[in-house]
């Protein structure tokens, strides 16, 4: 339902920009315009008002605005990430390390209040549409109850003038002020008492109320009760329909004076101030009152004279409809979405993801982010198609944690992995896997994990650019694909193990062209790192520890893994000890 409703007012914002459009070029060139066009210029509105069609543009520019480091996340001995026993070395150090930002039931606060609108607009819809039907079916019953069939002699004729093609039922009744055409799938003309001595106003009546028809303006008013409905809470589209009843009275007896040549047109005046009344607003009565039949009267005695105007005013607002249905996306170098964030960041950028990672809103506070892997290698056929992407591992953040994700939390899961494609541009996929084990632990999981993977290119299809500047995350419905193949913890607490070039190569003053050309890199880094620390085999090759951290003094050591050929496989960084 938060869907529709967004729908709703996402159309009603641009509907209303297309509103004061035509208002505004209507007051320009004021009666200027052909009665027709004024009136078919509703219909852009009424199609931006129903379609959901959204075409993606997107437009790149450069941006001029400086970069600004936004976040610091640094606090001292303050670190919720992980439990003191854990990181008591580190402040034996003096260093300092990043917490993350909890936002705590602001995502359960936006939605409570979606759903208590969403019932408040599904109140007023059910209320309009009930008042809108009541007030049709009794007014139709007292108009059929004392309506009697009329055969006018010379119906044909008259059908033939107003281009009618098969018969519609004439009746009159006593109880009716004005002419008018009701019913929607099978159609009556109700003609009123004080016009059937009189031959030409009757004929004038039955042309116009047959030109309504072929004008579908039964349809179109039914259209305006079901759009005032469904947008009750906007006061531009109740507006908008009110005009446009009138323009649809412009456009019947500009076409009627046509039909009957200009000699009759003094006549069809006489024959429309004889019958004037406050009209009908559930009906298309022929008659108006007040200032709107002098409107009227205004037009058949002094219609609009032909001119570019009227075109150009269509081409204008057909031209701004069309728009309408684009989003247009302005992509602009380091541009985002969450607060706080200035500039996008790319996935080499270890200290910026972390960062990122950091500032998002935990969606289980019975798990935490435990081992993070960052693969900033291209797609490459050995790696099955998964370079470029982020891997997060949850695991148990206390002794006591309940297992199991509910809805909500993966809602958010969702939210944040949309929120991480959003902010870190070369990022194709991401996996986020909950396994129930306790964090910083040797204990080995029993229960398989289950894993969430995502794919850009998948979400882009349906939603299309996610790093676009303004994208409504909110409003997006994703669908991850679900993993729950058995597989042990990915053997790492409180790491970062990065694949690819990163900022650390950078900060060395090695560059991405030499990182990717110089095999004999293991030699170099060594050269500038000097002595490690520490080093141990493992199943992928041989692990090298420095302590302290040579690159990022926040953490406590950074670690190389050399394959069995020599050649580097990952860095990375150990926010604790491995043991």
């Amino acid at each position: 339902m938060n869907e529709v409703l967004n729908f709703l007012i996402h159309n009603s914002i641009l509907a209303s920009l297309l509103i004061l459009l035509i208002f505004m070029l209507r007051f320009i060139f004021k009666d200027k315009i052909n009665p027709r066009i004024q009136y078919a210029l509703w219909m852009i509105i009424a199609l931006r008002l129903i379609i959901p069609l959204n075409l993606q543009w997107e437009i790149e520019v450069k941006n001029i605005f400086p970069q600004i480091q936004a976040l610091d996340f640094r606090l001292d001995n303050d670190l919720d990430l992980y439990e003191s026993n854990i990181y008591q070395h580190l402040v034996n150090e003096d260093t300092t390390s990043y917490t993350r930002i909890w936002n705590n039931g602001s995502g359960d606060n936006y939605d409570g209040l979606f759903d208590i609108l969403s019932i408040v607009w599904i109140l007023g819809v059910i209320y309009i549409l009930a008042v809108f039907g009541i007030r049709n079916v009794f007014f139709q019953r007292k108009i059929l109850k004392s309506a009697t069939f009329y055969d006018f002699h010379d119906y044909d004729e008259v059908a033939e003038m107003a281009g009618l093609k098969h018969n519609i039922p004439v009746y009159i009744s006593q109880n009716l002020k004005s002419p008018c055409l009701i019913g929607i799938f099978n159609p009556s003309i109700i003609l009123t008492e004080n016009i059937i001595h009189d031959t030409k106003a009757i004929k004038f009546a039955l042309i116009h109320e047959m030109v309504h028809y072929r004008q579908r303006d039964n349809f179109i008013r039914l259209l305006g009760n079901i759009l005032c409905a469904l947008y009750w809470f906007n006061p531009l589209i109740w507006l908008s329909v009110k005009v446009s009843r009138n323009d649809a009275e412009l456009s019947c007896d500009s076409r009627v004076i046509e039909k009957i040549g200009s000699s009759e047109h003094l006549n069809y005046c006489t024959t429309l101030l004889s019958i004037a009344d406050s009209g009908n607003q559930i009906v298309a009565a022929m008659s108006t009152g007040g200032r709107k039949m002098k409107n009227r009267i205004e037009m058949i005695l002094k219609p609009p004279q032909k001119s570019n105007i009227a075109l150009i005013v269509a081409i204008i607002c057909i031209s701004f409809g069309a728009v309408s249905f684009i989003n247009i996306n302005v992509r602009a170098e380091n541009s985002n979405i969450i607060e706080g964030l200035t500039e996008s960041i790319s996935l080499g950028n270890i200290y910026e993801v972390y960062q990122l990672l950091t500032s998002l809103e935990n969606p289980n506070d019975n798990y935490k982010i435990n081992t993070i892997i960052i693969d900033n290698r291209g797609n490459r056929k050995d790696l099955d198609d998964v370079g470029r992407s982020l891997y997060l591992g949850y695991e148990f953040s206390r002794s006591d944690s309940v297992s199991g994700l509910k809805d909500d939390h993966v809602k958010r899961i969702n939210k944040n992995a949309l929120y991480l494609f959003s902010n870190i541009v070369d990022l194709e996929n991401i996996t986020i896997s909950y396994i129930d084990k306790p964090a910083n632990s040797a204990i080995k999981n029993e229960k398989a994990p289950i894993s969430y993977i995502y794919k850009r290119s998948e979400i882009e299809e349906q939603y299309g650019d996610l790093s676009v500047v303004g994208i409504d995350m909110e409003s997006l419905n994703i669908t991850p694909k679900i993993d729950n193949s058995f597989w042990q913890s990915m053997g790492g607490n409180n790491v970062i193990i990065v694949y690819g070039y990163s900022d650390f190569f950078s900060s060395l003053g090695i560059e991405e062209k030499e990182y990717e050309k110089n095999p004999a890199i293991v030699n170099k880094l060594f050269s500038k790192l000097g002595d490690y620390s520490d080093s141990w085999q493992n199943n992928v090759g041989t692990l090298y520890k420095f302590s302290p951290n040579p690159i990022y003094s926040e953490w406590a050591d950074f670690m190389i893994t050399i394959d069995e050929l020599g050649n580097l496989k990952s860095h990375g960084v150990i926010l604790s000890d491995l043991n």
